[in-house]
């Protein structure tokens, strides 16, 4: 009896430690195409698409977070593929997304030290892609004038907007996580959040397909994206994309006094995402608040096109936010005209 006792223990210790493992290691398997490189004394997962050619930039592809904040190359299961075929094509992940290796403090800062020094690495031309509000980076990154160099243009999608009305409008909810951390981190680890990031995941694959044309399905990465939702699927995933909105003032308002430079050829791709918000929304404040964070973007991304020696802003009527998966032409006319700009020069 003690014998088998003993048995039935050690078989629950093995699965307790499976599960650790599942959560941390197992799932970092990298898929194809799929690489790590230690970058600042941590390693960062990155993906690259395409062959490389000297006449053209490679284009350095960003990801940036949608309503439930996950935040990785899952963004660009799509778009990466058609790209690949005119340009050589790079995905990165920040710390702490998808496999790329955590850091004590994330955040779009840090992210832009990584970037600078990747782009360096690469010692390459590069058009930045940035959707969402990875064109925090962006901002701190042609702050490094050795690392501009390289820069090309940038095409970004749906960025975030640095008035001081739509940094508050971003961190009423983010602040909220600062303040409350430990009670956060508690009900991750608790599990309290497991179903509900299952139902998320689950929600966000039928958007996917719902949104994606059946003339671009066959570009659709679906084992990629699967390899990154199993990751995403876990505790320490959903720690560490919580962990760094916790950081996410600080980046936004960094930004905001590091603009882009004047020299830098500029498409903006504006969805109308916001205007999808406003039918869900019972509370008048809240309302008029994302109603004004619409049209602050539109007037600001404007005004940065103009800034721009080489710029284009272009409204899209559409109401998703996730453009590249639906209209992924829209990126590829974009980096064509970032090209046109280099002609022109």
């Amino acid at each position: 009896m003690r014998s088998l006792l003993l048995l039935i223990l050690m078989l629950l210790i093995s699965e307790s430690i499976y599960a650790i493992e599942k959560d941390s290691v197992a799932d970092r398997a990298l898929p194809e195409a799929s690489e790590l490189i230690n970058i600042n004394g941590h390693t960062l997962h990155f993906r690259q698409l395409g062959k490389s050619q000297r006449a053209k930039p490679y284009l350095l592809l960003l990801s940036g977070p949608t309503d439930n904040w996950h935040s990785d190359s899952g963004w660009w299961s799509l778009a990466q593929n058609i790209l690949a075929q005119d340009y050589q094509t790079i995905s990165i992940d920040r710390a702490g997304h998808a496999w790329s290796e955590s850091l004590e403090n994330p955040s779009y800062q840090y992210f832009a030290k990584d970037l600078a020094k990747f782009i360096v690495q690469q010692d390459n031309p590069v058009i930045i892609v940035a959707f969402a509000s990875s064109n925090l980076s962006l901002h701190m990154l042609l702050q490094d004038n050795e690392t501009a160099a390289y820069v090309k243009g940038a095409v970004l999608i749906d960025p975030d907007v640095l008035t001081d009305h739509s940094i508050e409008h971003y961190t009423s909810e983010t602040e909220r996580y600062r303040k409350g951390w430990s009670e956060i981190e508690q009900f991750i680890n608790d599990g309290k959040y497991d179903e509900i990031m299952q139902q998320k995941i689950s929600e966000e694959r039928e958007h996917l397909k719902s949104i994606i044309a059946a003339e671009h399905e066959h570009y659709m990465d679906w084992d990629y994206y699967s390899a990154i939702e199993k990751v995403r699927n876990t505790r320490r995933y959903q720690l560490e994309k919580f962990w760094e909105t916790t950081h996410y003032r600080e980046d936004l308002l960094e930004a905001q006094i590091n603009p882009l430079p004047v020299g830098l050829p500029l498409v903006i791709i504006d969805s109308d995402f916001e205007t999808g918000y406003l039918p869900k929304i019972e509370d008048e404040s809240v309302r008029a608040s994302v109603i004004q964070w619409r049209d602050d973007g539109r007037n600001w991304f404007f005004q940065l096109s103009q800034n721009s020696e080489c710029g284009a802003y272009w409204p899209v009527a559409s109401q998703e936010h996730l453009i590249m998966m639906e209209q992924p032409e829209l990126v590829t006319r974009a980096v064509e005209k970032i090209l046109s700009c280099e002609q022109k020069n």
